[in-house]
């Protein structure tokens, strides 16, 4: 399958004042199981600079299921409820799925609110995302 692991820009304040951004740890716990399983994985750290959201839509490309997840998942929730919907609109065919500690605790209110989001992974990925 081909997976793309997408970190969403973060626009908090406190992400962009230390001068120092958390890598996407949970992202990449995903990633190498995935790789390991046969995947084809590409991750798309968009936080950087931070990314455009049309920039990371058009990065997307082939695949066959985007996984989103931020180490500050709260504060980048508006940001995945809008990136998520540009994905769906563009890519009506692939899977979208959700992680994150906010996702984890709220996934009935998320399912709710977003409808553009086919999944939610709670608590630790690396375990629940490949095949046994």
């Amino acid at each position: 399958m081909r997976i793309v692991l997408i970190n969403p820009p973060h626009r908090a304040i406190g992400s962009r004042v230390p001068g120092e951004l958390l890598p996407p740890l949970g992202l990449l716990a995903i990633g190498g199981p995935l790789i390991d399983a046969g995947h084809e994985v590409r991750l798309i750290n968009a936080d950087i600079a931070p990314m455009p959201l049309p920039e990371i839509i058009a990065q997307i490309g082939n695949a066959e299921a985007v996984l989103i997840g931020h180490s500050g998942s709260t504060s980048a929730h508006p940001v995945v409820l809008e990136l998520t919907a540009m994905i769906r609109a563009a890519y009506p065919q692939v899977k979208i799925i959700y992680g994150g500690v906010y996702p984890s605790y709220h996934w009935q209110d998320v399912l709710g609110e977003a409808p553009q989001i086919d999944y939610i992974v709670r608590g630790e990925g690396e375990v629940t995302t490949p095949p046994p």
